[in-house]
């Protein structure tokens, strides 16, 4: 195979692999100011949010302990507060993954699953992405 058509078919697989990627992703959805997006129930959303994971300022995760593994959770109810305990964002996720778009700040993530809550606080930065894992006791 020629260096060119090499170069085209390779280009090709990697539009047609970003399409399917970006194919996968939940729709971004909107409360006041903030984008976010939450899901990864199935493999193919779940490797598409993961990739979108960096154009985020904030990426939350949540997980309950089990045996043999962990399991992802859905339907966990999420309050997001800025420094000032403003309310920015309360939703409830879609799947084990909530991307959100928010200012550069200090943030109070609230998750609630299973009547349990547990609170973790963030700092939103403008170049470094911030990651919380939300982890629950197993058992129900």
């Amino acid at each position: 195979m020629k260096r060119s058509t090499f170069k085209l078919v390779t280009a090709a697989v990697l539009v047609l692999g970003a399409g399917t990627a970006a194919a996968a992703l939940p729709p971004i959805r909107h409360q006041g100011d903030v984008q976010y997006l939450s899901g990864g129930v199935g493999r193919d959303e779940s490797e598409s949010i993961r990739q979108a994971e960096s154009t985020f300022p904030l990426a939350l995760e949540f997980v309950r302990k089990a045996t043999p593994r962990d399991e992802y959770l859905a339907d966990v109810e999420v309050a997001i507060s800025d420094h000032g305990g403003r309310s920015v964002l309360e939703v409830t996720s879609d799947g084990p993954f909530l991307l959100a778009r928010l200012p550069t700040g200090e943030y109070t993530v609230r998750a609630v699953y299973g009547g349990r809550s547990l609170e973790q606080q963030v700092h939103v930065a403008d170049r470094t992405p911030a990651r919380a894992v939300f982890v629950w006791p197993g058992g129900r």
